[in-house]
């Protein structure tokens, strides 16, 4: 039996063989390639796992850029408000308008009970009808209108109250006050109401922009440095644990390496710090000097225009779309359409914006060279401002901030469009006065100004809504090619 079987064995030699080898190379095929595949799965859940932790840090980091944006806009805008005060203006406008209708209201008066006087009559009755008779208004001006007609009639007639005459002697000692005319007053609250609605809408695209640019410029770098600590981590924690299975269980110390590496956590934090201390430039100095720039164009643009024209929505739109067009294309070549200047301060100014920061600058000691100290701006810090300079200055940037200011107009216009009366289809397109429109003007500077971090105005929401942004800051966070570390 066995002889038969050896003499098959040795007749089926060359077929045994061939088919062991094949077996086992099918069952090493086979489990090659079942690695291969369980560790390209792997692969593509770490990749999938890598992409989703990605977007989930980008969306927390625009996130953040509108909380911080709503918590630097009060600050701005309180600036704003304060530099054209237009509600004060239009007190002024109710006091003259509250005195010419008290001034003719004394003057009726004085027609009925006393017939139509003369201007000496006027004055030398003004005795008898302060006493009691016909009360005239303290902020009425027919008492100054008849002394600056006929001085030397009032001197010589009956003898006038003692108010008045305390009120006269303080008038001619005092320094002359210049008052407005009302023409000159609706002219300062035309420029000045359109001035501060567009110098609100541009300066908050601008701090929308550059409040995403820095985040995310600081969120890509804090992605790489994060995923960086994690391979060190897992790398250092498979070395422990074989030193532990060789040596048993013990207690690690921190080495030199852990100390230095947490100080330089420590340091990056503060650079990331005083690099965001740069947007104080643009809440401080760079708004003032684009509010100047804006109020030109408006007058411009609007100095011709009489408040009490008549304009259809089109017409005021054209002429806010004038202005718009002023200001991003000036012919200056000083002033640039990229807004850099209004960005970040001049080179020779960085060190006193960084002086604003609430860092120590001691504690950058070990990153300041020796030849530089007393200069703030680190290497690392350096190679973050320079990016910034290089994502300002490139078209993709003057495009979102001219995109960012065309979302803020056009909420502003259809806040004006709703004092329009609707008209038909083949009507002719309903006309407002500009004095109506300036009131509307005025209360859309404050809608501007309004807003919380967690609640954030219309305006600032329809910016962040825009897509060339979310593509602009994903372009930012994800330009690992030039990361500042």
């Amino acid at each position: 039996m066995f002889q038969s079987a050896s003499n098959l064995v040795k007749r089926h030699k060359r077929k045994i063989l061939v088919a062991t080898g094949l077996v086992a190379g099918g069952y090493f095929v086979i489990d090659y390639v079942k690695n291969k595949f369980f560790e390209l799965q792997d692969r593509l859940a770490t990749e999938r796992q890598a992409r989703e932790n990605l977007k989930r840090r980008f969306e927390q980091n625009q996130e953040d850029a509108t909380f911080t944006i709503m918590a630097l806009l009060p600050s701005l805008a309180s600036q704003i408000m304060e530099k054209y005060p237009v509600e004060k203006i239009t007190q002024e406008l109710q006091a003259k308008r509250t005195e010419r209708i008290a001034t003719t209201a004394a003057i009726a008066n004085e027609a009925v009970t006393n017939g139509t006087p003369s201007l000496n009559d006027s004055v030398q009755t003004l005795p008898s009808e302060t006493s009691g008779n016909t009360p005239i208004p303290a902020n009425s001006s027919s008492p100054a209108v008849a002394n600056e007609g006929n001085t030397t009639n009032a001197s010589t007639g009956p003898s006038a109250p003692a108010s008045l005459t305390g009120s006269w002697s303080v008038t001619e000692d005092a320094a002359p006050v210049v008052k407005k005319t009302k023409t000159e007053l609706w002219r300062d609250l035309k420029i000045r109401s359109i001035a501060r609605a567009m110098t609100l809408v541009y300066c908050s695209a601008l701090l929308v922009f550059f409040t995403r640019l820095q985040l995310n410029i600081l969120g890509r770098k804090n992605y790489v440095a994060s995923v960086i600590h994690m391979a060190e981590s897992r790398t250092k924690q498979q070395k422990l644990e074989q030193e532990e299975n060789a040596y048993g269980a013990y207690i690690s110390e921190p080495t030199e390496e852990d100390l230095v590496k947490l100080a330089l956590e420590e340091e990056e934090v503060n650079i990331n710090r005083m690099y965001l201390t740069f947007s104080w430039w643009l809440l401080n100095k760079g708004w003032a000097a684009l509010s100047e720039r804006i109020e030109d164009a408006v007058t411009d643009v609007f100095d011709s225009v009489n408040p009490r024209t008549d304009l259809s929505l089109a017409e005021i739109s054209d002429l806010i779309g004038q202005v718009q067009f002023k200001i991003d294309h000036p012919i200056s070549v000083l002033e640039s359409n990229n807004f850099i200047n209004n960005l970040l301060p001049p080179t020779e100014l960085e060190s006193y914006v960084l002086s604003q920061a609430p860092v120590n600058p001691d504690n950058l000691s070990t990153l300041r060279s020796a030849d530089n100290d007393e200069n703030l701006v680190t290497p690392p810090l350096r190679r973050l401002l320079d990016e910034t300079y290089d994502f300002i200055e490139s078209p993709n940037a003057i495009d979102v901030i001219q995109r960012l200011v065309h979302s803020g107009l056009t909420v502003f216009v259809e806040s004006i469009s709703t004092i329009y009366p609707p008209g038909g289809a083949d009507a002719e397109p309903s006309k407002v006065k500009l004095a109506s429109i300036l009131a509307n003007v005025t209360r859309q500077g404050h809608a501007l100004a309004a807003g919380k971090p967690l609640d954030p105005n219309e305006y600032i929401l329809a910016m962040i809504n825009v897509p060339e942004l979310d593509g602009f800051s994903a372009l930012v966070y994800s330009n690992f090619g030039t990361s500042s570390e």
